[in-house]
């Protein structure tokens, strides 16, 4: 071979009608910007009010330090005084609570602040980066598990106090849900929870009052979620023990006025929107679980 070719060196060309099919590169895509809930919507629901009232007072920037902070004393005054009660704010220091509908994570953050070990579980419509910022500006922390399904994601016995706020959770506690906060509860663990009531003021006023739409029109309920009774969930929570079905929450500005002489804190009692259910998990069960152990041992 000729010396002069003895350092040839060959480069492959990529033709034309290659380069045209060649894969493209992706193109990054910047992730999509939050999106928040109308304020309006998620006062009112933080509220327990119609979504009719609105506020006539100058209002806060919508989720702005301010405007949780109003939200959070208007919660628990007049209204909703029942609520801390009812929630036993301060009762479970150093305990395991599970918090569902948790909405802009008020209570949780006040059981965070006593010491209750808080997880919050939200559902793929709920906002959870609103409920961090809340415990966030508190200083406060929590465990923020996202739910895919109707099974809760953790294991049997995890938690010593449940609350479920049903207010405006679109399906009715179906046994499996039950069966699922059984599940997760220790036993001798307590649900508390907060469904519509059916047998509230919007019912006695239609059978009590049949012509007051000629005059006057009662505002809607505050809650979106299948009202119940307290029967009825005696019966949906069969499974566990020592129930106790209260009625609370109403607004003077929802009743005729032939109504509004009467005491509103007896009037709730009766006639209430909410209806607040506590149940325990029994002891018992731990025992039938672990003689179910044993029979499993045994029978292998």
């Amino acid at each position: 071979m000729d010396s002069g070719f003895a350092n040839l060196k060959l480069f492959a060309v990529e033709s034309s009608d290659s380069a045209e099919h060649a894969t493209p590169l992706p193109i990054p895509v910047a992730p999509a910007p939050l999106v928040a809930p109308d304020p309006h919507v998620a006062a009112t629901r933080e509220l327990i009010r119609p979504h009719t009232v609105r506020s006539t007072r100058h209002v806060c920037e919508p989720y702005s330090a301010a405007w949780f902070d109003e939200l959070e004393q208007k919660r628990y005054q007049r209204h909703g005084h029942w609520l801390p009660r009812a929630l036993e704010f301060g009762r479970h220091p150093g305990e395991s609570l599970l918090v569902l509908g948790c909405g802009l994570g008020t209570d949780a953050a006040h059981y965070a602040r006593t010491g209750t070990n808080v997880t919050v579980a939200t559902a793929p419509d709920e906002h959870a980066q609103l409920i961090r910022d809340n415990f966030a500006r508190h200083g406060l922390t929590a465990d923020f598990v996202a739910l895919t399904g109707a099974r809760l994601p953790f294991a049997d016995g995890a938690f010593d106090v449940v609350t479920w706020n049903a207010l405006y959770d679109p399906t009715e506690p179906a046994p499996f849900r039950v069966d699922e906060l059984f599940r997760v509860l220790k036993p001798g663990g307590k649900v508390i929870g907060l469904f519509p009531a059916r047998y509230d003021t919007t019912f006695w006023q239609n059978i009590l009052l049949p012509l007051q739409r000629v005059y006057w029109r009662c505002p809607p309920a505050p809650s979106t979620a299948p009202k119940t009774t307290a029967s009825e969930l005696r019966r949906a929570f069969s499974r566990f023990a020592e129930h106790r079905v209260m009625k609370r929450h109403l607004r003077r500005g929802e009743l005729p006025h032939i109504w509004r002489i009467m005491p509103l804190i007896f009037l709730e009692r009766l006639i209430g929107r909410v209806l607040v259910l506590k149940a325990k998990k029994p002891i018992l069960a731990a025992r039938l679980q672990l003689n179910q152990v044993d029979l499993g041992r045994i029978a292998a």
